[in-house]
């Protein structure tokens, strides 16, 4: 009788190549306690390049917090960064994708420090934002990834000016921009500028003028996608259709000149935060 053969009896290769198919919540509550050569392989660097944080669980008393915290005998407080520092320290600089949840700001930008650090292989950046008062050091942080070809943003930063120009400094592969924000004419011509090479551009929501696009698509004339879907601030008339006919993929459903309850909304909140950034550079 031929004898069963065990999953924990399989070539190392063999269970890195099935764990990198896993996510973050397998590899670091389950497969390292299920058995000895389990847990070593689900450290093996391979396993670690794509650090996706969006798909846990981080709601108080979650599942993924809870077995944490038994696992690796953390306290009553779950700390994101903590995670991100095992998470990075397992991938031993082979990281090639970061993507951070919308938690405690404190975290995020704690997180951001620690890729800079020991993610210098990072492609592709994506979280949310950070407190206005830690937007200035993007731009540092940001310059670290010397091989970053997309950056995804929820909220365009103060400093993204700066941002831009590490990026056109630093990164010679960079392709990809996604954010959401109110764009005005010297951050348009920033894009065009520093970034000419750009291939993807989605700005999903966001509010830019009829200058502002036209000044993008004729600084980044390698474009082929462009996605200004639910933007105001200008018609997509022929003279912005002519322009963006060379480009493979255009999405412009539902934009508005005039723009809507949310593009008022975001004004308002863009005047607020820079009235008291203003008082804040006084103080």
């Amino acid at each position: 009788m031929e004898e069963e053969r065990k999953w924990e009896n399989l070539a190392s290769d063999c269970l890195v190549c099935i764990f990198c198919y896993l996510g973050m919540e397998e590899l670091t509550v389950a497969l390292p306690f299920v058995c000895k050569s389990w847990h070593e392989a689900s450290l093996d660097p391979r396993c670690w390049k794509k650090l996706n944080f969006l798909e846990l669980d981080f709601s108080s008393g979650s599942n993924f917090e809870r077995r944490f915290k038994q696992e690796y005998g953390v306290g009553s407080r779950f700390c994101f960064s903590s995670l991100v520092k095992l998470c990075i320290e397992r991938s031993h600089g082979s990281a090639v994708e970061l993507s951070i949840p919308s938690v405690c700001s404190d975290s995020i930008l704690q997180a951001l420090i620690s890729a800079s650090i020991g993610c210098p292989k990072l492609k592709v950046v994506e979280f949310p934002g950070v407190r206005r008062q830690d937007e200035k050091q993007l731009p540092q942080l940001i310059s670290k990834w010397k091989e970053l070809e997309t950056l995804k943003i929820s909220l365009k930063p103060v400093s993204f000016i700066e941002t831009i120009e590490q990026i056109n400094i630093n990164c010679p592969n960079f392709a990809g921009l996604r954010l959401y924000g109110l764009f005005n004419n010297a951050e348009t011509k920033a894009i065009a500028g520093c970034i000419p090479r750009l291939k993807i551009f989605a700005i999903n929501g966001s509010i830019i003028d009829k200058e502002g696009l036209m000044e993008i698509l004729d600084g980044c004339s390698e474009l082929e996608v462009l996605n200004v879907s639910d933007c105001a601030g200008f018609d997509v008339d022929d003279e912005i259709l002519m322009k963006a006919s060379k480009i493979k993929k255009f999405v412009f459903n539902d934009v508005t000149k005039e723009g809507n309850m949310i593009h008022h909304l975001l004004l308002e909140r863009l005047q607020v935060v820079t009235k008291y950034s203003h008082w804040q550079q006084i103080m």
